[in-house]
């Protein structure tokens, strides 16, 4: 038996395409100006589920230090192994001191959930240390736009 060379070679998977950056230059213009300042506040990004929240996110990430918590809703799930050292509200602390005290990064809590921000100041957070920013989801346009470079004109008709 002959084997060419190469034939068994381990075949590496080329990257996931990135995806692309849709109706957020407005959005992500606002972002960096507020997180280009003085670093001041937690802030609680707030939008729907599939809006572009976490894409926002990965343009943001080229920003000076920020601290970005996806799915932060998950955070209200949280069970304190020893209600006599509570380490959710050590990690609230450390967040709002890294930010609002003392400047060193910007922090990102992004959720689909709008109950976040009632439920930080439930365990503690209060208002004057995050501020509510909420990402509006796409018009049906640019919906459309998304969803036709994801398929071929075969797999889907949104006519």
């Amino acid at each position: 038996m002959i084997v060419q060379a190469g034939l068994f070679a381990p075949k590496v998977a080329p990257p996931p395409p990135q995806d692309p950056f849709y109706n957020r230059v407005t959005e992500l213009d606002y972002f960096k100006a507020k997180f280009s300042g003085e670093v001041g506040f937690v802030t609680v990004l707030v939008g729907p589920r599939n809006c572009g929240k976490s894409r926002l996110l990965e343009e943001l990430l080229r920003q000076k230090p920020v601290i970005v918590i996806d799915e932060s809703n998950d955070l209200m799930d949280w069970k304190e192994p020893d209600p006599l050292q509570p380490e959710l509200k050590r990690l609230l602390a450390f967040l709002i001191g890294i930010s609002k005290q003392k400047r060193q990064a910007h922090v990102i809590l992004a959720t689909s959930d709008y109950f976040l921000a009632n439920w930080l100041t439930q365990v503690g957070m209060t208002r004057d240390k995050f501020r509510v920013e909420v990402l509006g989801d796409l018009t049906e346009e640019e919906a459309e736009k998304f969803m036709r470079s994801k398929t071929s004109p075969a797999d889907v008709s949104l006519d």
